[in-house]
Parts: C-alpha cells; structure tokens; sequence
C-alpha cells in the first residue's frame, strides 16, 4: 500500500490540502478528477510531496500550474 497526497487547494466537499490517503483517492475527489482531470496532477505519491510542495512555493512548474486551475474550480461547477 502506498500513501498519495492531494496538494492542491482544499475544495469544500472534495479534498482538503494535504491530505494523505491510502492508495486511493475518496470517491469525492475520484468524482470531480473526472469531471477536471487537470485535479489528478495534484495527487502525488509521498516521495514526490517534497518536490511539489516547492514548485507550488516558488510558483513555478507544471504542478503550479494545475494548482492555479485547481483554484477555479468551484467556479466551474
């Protein structure tokens, strides 16, 4: 069993940020990353929660990126 991590922005009633799930996201997430699959960038295994964590800090990154786009998302549903 391997720990993820959802480090995007927390999202009432999906993800709240760093969060760590076994294995599998909760059926909420698993929900809205079909609905914007951009949302299943920001679940990261834990050895790569380091190198997340610094791409959304200094703002830079394909991580960023999909954070960004992650903050929007309550506005699309």
């Amino acid at each position: 069993m391997s720990k993820i991590v959802y480090v995007g922005p927390t999202i009432p009633g999906v993800a709240t940020r760093n969060t760590v799930y076994d294995d599998t996201p909760p059926e909420a997430l698993q929900t809205a990353i079909q609905t914007a699959p951009y949302l299943g960038n920001l679940v990261v295994p834990i050895s790569a929660l380091a190198d997340a964590m610094t791409q959304i800090r200094n703002k830079s990154g394909a991580v960023y990126t999909m954070y960004k786009k992650a903050l929007t998302y309550s506005a699309e549903n």
